[in-house]
């Protein structure tokens, strides 16, 4: 049960505060639409007439069993005004057993008309637009290649303004054409030829009427002589090309950089570019280096052809070194005696599979938490995002939500590149999903006798509807400063935050639809426990914006689908291997962006078992047509059942070390099946030291089978691989990462990793454009310490029991395992009579990570120091890097 309580929490964040409360004590306002009767209820018949009304959280609410029961024919004189289809209305849809007026989400719904915040209006006219901006504002492409650009427009008073017919698009100059449709809100260009120089020149320009923008281009060659490789470093997350990034190459058999003239290194100029020699090897690996961003390395790379040896490198700035975004509240929140809980956040620019979970949930605050007279605790710590209020009483009112550096403009309108370049900006959007929630909808009861017994079937059964209950808010464009934390990784300064507001009833999630998912993949030899699912848009320029939420869990290991959902009396509410999402249509600026799901099945092992690692393998899925869809019953499932799972990449190796151990040669990476996985075009492998800095390495599954060396960084940089930057000190965490990539946002043609990484039409700063499906596996360096005696104990007893804790670290002796716990005792590092060394290598309990061990009779001594270290599975060779813990006591 207790590896299931991953998902239930989740599920139950809006619960966490109000398992112990009771009933609400006055009537509920509520926030659905309801009908003449505003008056409270207590049972049905308290309605104007039970047959159209129901007494719902003591509020008659228009009751319905299928969409005719709202129609006004079905209605007659409990007409709901909201419901009429009349003048290009959508009239209603019986949503949960209400009716509730129905949303568009594309235009393709309006007919002549547009959707807009989810309501079929007349197009806004061009002549609105009283300013754009292009997306990428600055891009270097490859001669020969082609690039799609996006615009984004506002009215005089800076409001978001998505025109139908879009901008008209001209090439400046004789750099780019256009390819295709030259009107429209996106157009793709073609690199015609190299520009001359270093510099960007002005290649795009967007134009509605007379308000026009423009975009700049930097185009270099497209082959490069026999024996040499070209590589572009930019900026994942502002397309500007990165000057003086150190650029490898190196040996595919030792690692050893090749020479280039004398150096082990080339710097790039200042369009990012450098070429050099490859030492005339078939293949090789290519790395670049930067101290403010992340490393990059692309493990043997063997060209396409001799000449189209170019690369595209896109590194992300370090994302802790400097921080900000917004802060604010949630306003016109319902005043009545619901619970209102909020998450906010900003949208996640760039690869959604590259995030710092230190910036998105950002600090957390601690906060005195009071429900009515049953809950009253001291100093909660709850994230930076969350809002939370009771009944008009205001729990934690602020949020905050960290954005990453990116474009931003000056008071004219330019791009203020003076602090693009060093990072001291961004423009995100900043969203929220708020709900507005009765006491008597949560399922207190359903816990409050603890979670040993929990039916996690029959409480999502009860908590799905609450989703109906849930807002979308959007700002569209939040521009902020970033600076450096005071105390590295210290971000609860939030005083130079960009103020900003949600609005708590912005756009409610009301399309409920069902997805059909397959077999859910397996970790350690179990099926995954559950899925969570983040419904929202790519917005371009911005990124992903979450819309909204689903959730579903597999309480059988031996079980590859999804529960079924059954309500209080048994009955089947969503069937076994469906789940239920709630969206909300795109709006407020952010129309037209394509929508989609993440889909994450997600292993709760870590759990049960603590050498496990957390892992998650997920589907990224478009929405036929770029449309939702309200199918609460899923009469019409979105069918992803041909959409399989990726594989979790498990028992991979890796040696820290210049020094060969076994199997391995020096800083080698292997998968440990020596097959390549099925399904996967590509794979990640993340280093991330103690300043969550990385280095991130690409290489092709079948690579990765047989093995690649990593390079060691150019003198002066850290070595990323250990935590420290120092290969004295502790190695690392480790995250490898598995990548289904296809073209066309992701409905064409799979992409290779040798398409992948060189510089043409898709590249890894457009990945999640192109991102179908990803799994992730993370490797923590291994630890071991003493659990008894505990901390600070100076004296124990003979024949005391020793308890020693490991994680990350998988005991054993077999070839499957990692190795056993070496105890050893001395004194002033002399062996000490009676104290043996030995090896413990038996859990107490499997999983847990536990050994224990007795001391013997004989042993004892003022100063013992007890040394528990990792070795091998051999038992006389420690890991390397080395981990050990030790502590000195008397036994007496």
């Amino acid at each position: 049960m207790k590896k299931h309580l991953l998902f239930a929490a989740l599920a139950m964040a809006s619960l966490a505060l109000t398992a112990c409360s009771a009933s609400p004590a006055k009537p509920d306002s509520g926030t659905d639409a309801g009908g003449p009767n505003d008056g409270s209820c207590v049972e049905d018949t308290d309605c104007p007439d039970p047959t159209f009304f129901w007494c719902h959280n003591f509020k008659c609410e228009p009751a319905c069993r299928n969409k005719d029961d709202c129609s006004d024919a079905r209605r007659g004189e409990f007409a709901l005004p909201f419901c009429s289809t009349a003048d290009g209305k959508l009239g209603c849809q019986c949503d949960e057993g209400s009716c509730v007026g129905s949303l568009c989400s594309s235009d393709a719904d309006c007919g002549s008309q547009v959707c807009r915040n989810g309501a079929c209006v007349a197009p806004p006219a061009a002549s609105t637009v009283a300013s754009c901006q292009i997306t990428p504002d600055l891009v270097v492409m490859k001669s020969g290649a082609s690039t799609i650009f996006h615009v984004s427009a506002w009215d005089a008073s800076k409001n978001p303004v998505v025109v139908k017919e879009g901008a008209t698009w001209t090439a400046v100059g004789s750099t780019l054409t256009v390819t295709g449709a030259t009107t429209g809100n996106k157009a793709t260009f073609t690199a015609a030829q190299a520009t001359t120089g270093t510099d960007a020149v002005d290649g795009v320009q967007a134009a509605f009427g007379s308000t026009t923008c423009k975009a700049k281009v930097v185009v270099v060659p497209s082959t490069v002589t026999a024996g040499q490789v070209g590589v572009v470093v930019t900026d994942e997350l502002t397309g500007r090309p990165i000057e003086n990034a150190k650029v490898v190459v190196s040996s595919v058999n030792d690692g050893a950089a090749v020479d280039q003239s004398g150096n082990t290194f080339l710097p790039t100029d200042k369009r990012g570019y450098a070429t050099l020699s490859t030492g005339g090897a078939p293949s090789f690996t290519v790395s670049a280096f930067h101290a403010d961003y992340g490393y990059q390395t692309f493990a043997n790379y063997k060209p396409s052809s001799a000449t189209a040896a170019v690369l595209a490198m896109s590194l992300r700035r370090n994302q802790t070194d400097k921080y900000g975004g917004y802060k604010g509240t949630f306003t016109g929140v319902p005043a009545n005696s619901n619970v209102h809980a909020a998450l906010a956040g900003m949208s996640l620019p760039g690869s959604v599979t590259d995030l710092s979970i230190s910036q998105l949930l950002g600090p957390s605050t601690p906060t005195d938490v009071k429900i009515g007279s049953s809950i009253d605790q001291k100093g909660v710590k709850i994230p930076a995002g969350v809002y939370l209020e009771f009944g008009g009483s205001a729990i934690k009112p602020q949020v905050s939500g960290q954005g990453l550096a990116g474009t931003c403009t000056t008071s004219a309108g330019a791009a203020d590149e003076s602090k693009i370049t060093t990072g001291t900006c961004g423009t995100r959007a900043a969203w929220g999903l708020a709900g507005d929630i009765p006491l008597s909808d949560l399922p207190i009861d359903a816990i409050a006798s603890g979670t040993s017994n929990l039916d996690i079937g029959a409480l999502l059964a009860r908590i799905t509807p609450i989703f109906k209950k849930f807002n979308s808010s959007i700002v569209r464009d939040v521009s902020f400063e970033l600076r450096a934390p005071t105390t590295p990784g210290d971000f609860k300064d939030v005083s130079f935050f960009t103020p900003q507001d949600h609005v708590f009833t912005q756009m409610p999630l009301a399309f409920n639809f069902v997805l059909k998912l397959g077999e859910l993949p397996k970790y350690a030899g179990n099926y995954a426990d559950g899925a969570i699912l983040i419904g929202g848009a790519n917005a371009p320029g911005r990124g992903i914006i979450p819309l909204g939420v689903g959730v579903a869990v597999n309480t059988s290991p031996a079980d590859g689908l999804i529960d079924a959902v059954k309500d209080a009396a048994g009955n089947v509410v969503v069937p076994a291997g469906q789940v239920q999402v709630r969206m909300a249509p795109t709006h407020h600026g952010a129309e037209g962006s394509n929508y989609g799901i993440l889909v994450a099945a997600v292993s709760a092992k870590a759990i049960t078992d603590v050498s496990a690692g957390l892992a998650l393998s997920a589907l990224f899925p478009r929405l036929p047509n770029n449309a939702l869809k309200f199918d609460p019953n899923g009469a019409s499932p979105i069918d992803l059942t041909a959409k399989k799972f990726p594989a979790f990449i498990e028992g991979v190796k890796y040696n820290f070390t210049d020094t060969a151990q076994p199997g391995l040669a020096g800083r080698t990476f292997k998968l440990g099946s020596g097959t390549a996985p099925t399904g996967i075009d590509v794979i990640r492998v993340m280093w991330s030291d103690g300043s969550e800095h990385h280095w991130d390495a690409y290489v092709d599954p079948a690579t990765a089978a047989v093995g690649f060396i990593m390079p060691k960084p150019p003198p002066g940089l850290a070595d990323r691989t250990y935590e420290t930057g120092l290969s004295s000190g502790a190695r690392s965490d480790m995250v490898v990462q598995g990548l289904r990539l296809a073209a066309d946002d992701g409905n064409g043609a799979a992409i290779s990793y040798t398409q992948e990484v060189e510089f043409d039409d898709h590249n890894l700063d457009t990945v999640t454009d192109q991102l179908t499906a990803f799994s992730v596996v993370y490797y923590a360096k291994p630890k071991v310490s003493f659990k008894t005696p505990a901390s600070g104990t100076t004296s124990i007893a003979k024949s005391s029991k020793i308890t020693v804790a490991v994680s990350s670290f998988k005991i054993g002796t077999t070839p499957s395992d990692d190795g056993v716990v070496h105890l050893s005792f001395n004194n002033a590092g002399a062996p000490i009579t009676g104290c043996d060394a030995t090896n413990l290598s038996t859990e107490t309990t499997a999983g847990k990570g536990e050994l224990d061990y007795t001391l013997p009779a004989l042993c004892a001594g003022a100063a013992v120091t007890m040394k528990a270290e990792l070795y091998r599975i051999d038992g006389t060779t420690p890991v390397a890097p080395a981990v050990s813990t030790s502590m000195t006591l008397a036994i007496q």
